[in-house]
């Protein structure tokens, strides 16, 4: 099984949030990953976005709707190299990737708390809101699960039903979610 990918999460910048991020500058772009292509998408602060679908339009709706105010420049080679980097297999000397989230506190400590899950490993929404610090909010874990705009680098694919059932995946539906799961604990 190959290490955890290095990420630093940070929490998006009020002048990123306030005004619908107007001024913003977002590089994004389609990229071929092990997962079908994905959109990639970064601002000055880290990743924003990472999304997998087979519906383009839907992607880049979903980028502009998070920050509609932002200029968006489309680069492809830029997002090549990025999703090279994610999947490439990490070393003790590669920078920690730069996430830029917006959510709730609440939801912050989730995604904090999920990239304490080894890769390979899976959680379950209950265990997963204790280690949050809030026991019983299961459903609120679904929540915050459906939020993740960064699909892999928070990964919400390792979050599962307490039955073992894998439940949805905002990141690209069930099947996505096996494939990532597969790749995990067999690289």
């Amino acid at each position: 099984m190959r290490n955890q990918l290095p990420v630093r999460l940070k929490k998006a910048s009020v002048s990123d949030i306030r005004p619908n991020g107007k001024g913003l500058l977002v590089t994004a772009g389609f990229a071929k990953s092990p997962f079908g292509t994905c959109l990639i998408a970064e601002s000055s602060d880290g990743i924003c976005h990472l999304s997998f679908n087979n519906e383009r339009k839907k992607m880049v709706s979903a980028i502009q709707k998070d920050w509609p105010g932002a200029c968006i420049k489309q680069d492809d080679r830029y997002a090549a190299n990025l999703v090279k980097r994610i999947f490439k297999k990490p070393n003790a000397k590669q920078a920690p990737l730069r996430l830029s989230v917006n959510g709730t506190p609440f939801q912050f400590k989730v995604w904090q708390s999920l990239l304490k899950v080894p890769q390979g490993k899976l959680i379950s929404y209950g265990k997963l809101a204790r280690l949050a610090g809030k026991p019983g909010a299961a459903r609120a874990v679904g929540t915050a699960m459906a939020q993740n705009h960064v699909a892999f680098l928070i990964p919400c694919h390792r979050v599962i039903k307490s039955s073992g059932d894998l439940g949805h995946y905002s990141g690209g539906g069930p099947g996505r979610k096996k494939a990532i799961i597969a790749w995990e604990q067999t690289n």
